[in-house]
């Protein structure tokens, strides 16, 4: 071995644990970053505040008006509405769709570990209240384990929809497994929307539809 090759030696030696340091750092840096995703998915999937949290940004984003239901839906899919539906409110009291036959119903599917459904809520309830006078039926049953958690979620909100339980099963057409799911019914017997996923639903043009349906 050459004189200079015995002075390189010392300093590959540090350039090879340099290089390891860098990759173990980089390693731990990756990991780090791995978990921390992790951390943020299940904070945002299985927390109550992560629910609420998502209900919020989404709800933003619906302020931006992006989502908003199909008024035209009839159009194509002239489809009789279905009224063996039955329910429960949220004290216990039995309650049938077909009581509400002969004027429009607007049935909403949702669950309050929904954040799509949280998002759109306020906006269903400002759409309440614009015509909760003009014989309007909002029906919003929901999915929930317990009457309780429904309950408390209105009452935090201070919202005053009116809330139902299912007292059996959803029949056609209204099993779709997306959540949130909106139904409209004209007072005429038939289904005037079907809407899966959030939406918008106080904007002028739904409020108009939404009294076309009336009939008169």
């Amino acid at each position: 071995m050459t004189h200079s090759e015995q002075q390189a030696s010392p300093e590959t030696g540090t350039n090879t644990h340099a290089d390891a340091t860098r990759r173990r750092r980089s390693r731990l840096r990756s990991l780090a970053e791995v978990a921390a995703i992790i951390g943020i998915f299940a904070f945002f999937r299985f927390t109550d505040t992560g629910t609420v949290a998502q209900g919020w940004l989404q709800q933003g984003i619906l302020a931006t008006g992006l989502f908003q239901a199909d008024v035209n839906w009839a159009e194509e899919n002239r489809q009789p509405a279905n009224f063996d539906v039955e329910l429960v409110t949220l004290d216990g009291e039995p309650v049938s769709l077909s009581s509400y036959r002969g004027k429009p119903i607007f049935m909403n599917i949702w669950a309050t570990w929904c954040p799509p459904c949280l998002a759109e809520m306020p906006y269903i309830e400002a759409l309440y209240q614009e015509v909760k006078d003009e014989d309007i039926i909002f029906v919003m049953i929901s999915t929930d384990e317990t009457a309780e958690e429904a309950r408390a979620y209105m009452q935090q909100k201070g919202y005053t929809l009116p809330v139902y339980r299912l007292a059996g099963s959803l029949p056609e057409p209204y099993t779709s497994r997306v959540l949130p799911t909106t139904y409209v019914i004209g007072a005429d017997g038939t289904l005037g929307t079907v809407h899966s996923g959030m939406a918008n639903y106080n904007k002028p043009g739904f409020r108009k539809y939404l009294r076309s349906l009336k009939g008169e």
